[in-house]
């Protein structure tokens, strides 16, 4: 088995490396090469399948009679793990995390993770989760390091992180008008309700795969990627309505079900909410302002073009214009569409009268298929995700 393990591995990494290769040049993931990768998976699988037969009903050759296979139970655990890798795959695609080619990458090299390391941190159940750390606290640390060492070559060094640390100030502001009054209130009774069902499941589920997917790292680091998309539903009728019922039954059924563990719940729960409450509001707005000024940009309104990333700043300066209004209701992952950039650059004379030298800041876009495939060698390599290891 270990012949075909370590097979795989070469295999898959020769074929992430095309992947990569292909994104840096285009900045796109075609579909034939995603189809490759499930195709190669397929193989390693349908061996390793009949491997395991072959053993169990004594059907090798005598010259493979000493070759070991996977157990059964691993087959079973593989899809849970597949599914989960799906799962999350297609979400980080849905809430605009990822374009589809590279939440495609994220499911193909899940799926062939088990095939490489059949003995892999947190399998079934949290192997996707390590993996997705791994992806973007690496790419993370990248992006932070590169930053902060291009403002120390440069010769005005200190004029560019006082500019950094008064542009940080200014989003913390618009961080306190956002989050106010009933708007905050939503938001975080949204947390607590997402708590408590989280912190209800590890108490009442006895199944561990069922513990290890509830986790509240599994919970926390979910959260921090898909925040965005997030907070508008907590202020929506529908949301508020199953919030009340999901709070009425809660306290319903736990007075009925578990009376002596209520109060601890609900305390954890609260705790849990603050600690999400300053991690997603403060710390995920400082990473993801940070990442923005690593791949800041101005251009002139005739110099966006489509595929382009408005920055957060510019977003907000497009829908507070009432101008934009019907064209900017939504802003999609692969950047500004022809439609977006056409009316951008027909309103340049109208802003510049009120800012002559009128820019809009973009973001420069980076491929980031390596990264997956770095996520995806860390996890085969280390039983741990980077965060533990850095951090422990």
């Amino acid at each position: 088995m270990q012949t075909l393990t370590t097979l795989a591995g070469l295999v898959f990494l020769l074929w992430g490396m095309g992947v990569v290769s292909h994104d840096l040049n285009t900045f796109k993931i075609p579909n034939a090469k995603i189809k490759l990768g499930f195709k190669l998976v397929l193989v390693f699988l349908l061996i390793h399948i009949s491997l395991t037969l072959c053993i169990k009903f004594n059907l090798l050759m005598p010259f493979l009679s000493s070759a070991t296979g996977l157990a059964l139970r691993f087959y079973p655990e593989y899809f849970l793990h597949v599914f989960l890798v799906s799962f999350f795959g297609i979400l980080m695609w849905n809430t605009d995390v990822w374009p589809a080619g590279d939440a495609k990458f994220y499911i193909a090299l899940g799926a062939a993770l088990p095939l490489v390391n059949p003995n892999l941190g947190g399998f079934p159940a949290k192997t996707f989760f390590y993996f997705l750390v791994n992806i973007f606290v690496s790419s993370a640390f990248w992006a932070f390091g590169t930053f902060f060492f291009s403002g120390l070559q440069k010769l005005e060094s200190k004029a560019f992180f006082l500019n950094v640390y008064e542009n940080f100030i200014k989003e913390i502001e618009m961080l306190r008008k956002k989050y106010r009054g009933w708007q905050l209130l939503f938001v975080l009774s949204g947390i607590l309700l997402l708590s408590l069902i989280q912190r209800t499941v590890l108490l009442t589920v006895k199944l561990s795969i069922a513990k290890q997917m509830t986790d509240s790292s599994v919970l926390f680091f979910v959260l921090f990627l898909i925040w965005d998309k997030l907070t508008p539903l907590f202020q929506k009728k529908a949301w508020l309505i199953f919030s009340g019922v999901a709070y009425a039954l809660f306290l319903g059924l736990g007075l009925y079900f578990f009376p002596d563990q209520l109060i601890e719940l609900l305390e954890t729960a609260f705790i849990d909410m603050l600690k999400l409450s300053v991690f997603i509001m403060l710390v995920r707005r400082f990473a993801v302002f940070l990442m923005e000024q690593a791949d800041l940009q101005a251009v002139y309104p005739e110099q966006v073009r489509p595929g382009m990333i408005l920055s957060e700043k510019s977003r907000s300066i497009v829908r507070g214009d009432p101008n934009f209004e019907e064209d900017f209701d939504t802003f999609v992952k692969e950047g500004l569409t022809p439609v977006q950039v056409m009316v951008l650059q027909s309103h340049a004379e109208r802003l510049r009268k009120v800012v002559p030298d009128f820019k809009y800041e973009v973001i420069k876009g980076r491929p980031f298929a390596g990264w997956i495939l770095l996520g995806a060698i860390l996890t085969v390599l280390f039983r741990n995700n980077i965060a533990i290891m850095l951090f422990r």
